[in-house]
């Protein structure tokens, strides 16, 4: 199974080299627990090896965020297709734009979402926001799969009283289409991901890392 480099050490020898090849990965945790840090530092990596990645932003990322992370370099951040949405319509055209700048035959190596789940269930009709969720997720392993293509997610969260923890907004609708779960936790000045679903290793692992303002870096 071909992988991606997440662009942090701890993360890569977690998933066994990092984000699989034709499937979608899931980051999720509370806020400030680096999940927009982390989608910019693999889409960054991915950048400054001369490759592109298509970067849907509902989360209104500031270009100073954007600037740090790639060092203010133009030839890295024109690597970066950066799409801002404002709606779970306006996020499902761009996913399906994905198709016109693939056919381009640019090297695009991933699509990052963040947050996937941003606009879901608020701007429109519970059954609405399903009926797209599910054709969103639809669209994105077809391009998984038939581009190579490493997609990551991330998600929001809420808390299941009945299970007495932290879950990801429409979990159980869209965990089933996504072969690795990552849940990201912030403990004092270090930051933990624990792999919670892959298709080939055993759940339970753990990862750290530090986030500073242009980089995130692991932790051993």
């Amino acid at each position: 199974m071909e992988r991606i480099s997440t662009g942090v050490s701890t993360l890569d020898t977690m998933l066994k080299g990092g984000y699989e090849v034709g499937a979608i990965t899931l980051l999720y945790g509370g806020p400030g627990t680096g999940k927009t840090n982390l989608a910019l530092c693999f889409s960054v990596n991915l950048a400054k090896n001369n490759d592109f990645v298509i970067f849907i932003d509902t989360e209104s990322i500031s270009p100073e965020r954007l600037h740090s992370f790639t060092g203010g370099r133009r030839e890295i951040a024109s690597r970066i297709l950066f799409y801002r949405v404002r709606s779970f319509d306006e996020q499902e055209d761009a996913i399906k734009k994905s198709y016109a700048l693939l056919a381009r035959n640019l090297r695009i190596r991933a699509i990052v979402i963040d947050s996937f789940t941003e606009f879901y269930n608020l701007d429109m009709g519970h059954m609405n926001s399903l009926a797209s969720l599910s054709k969103q997720l639809g669209i994105l392993e077809a391009l998984a799969k038939d581009y190579s293509l490493s997609v990551l997610l991330t998600s929001r969260v809420y808390y299941s009283f009945r299970e007495g923890k932290i879950k990801n907004v429409a979990g159980y609708y869209m965990n089933p289409a996504i072969r690795t779960i990552i849940r990201l936790e912030r403990i004092d000045d270090l930051w933990k991901a624990v792999l919670e679903k892959h298709r080939t290793l055993v759940p339970g692992k753990e990862a750290f890392f530090k986030i500073s303002s242009d980089s995130v870096t692991g932790v051993e």
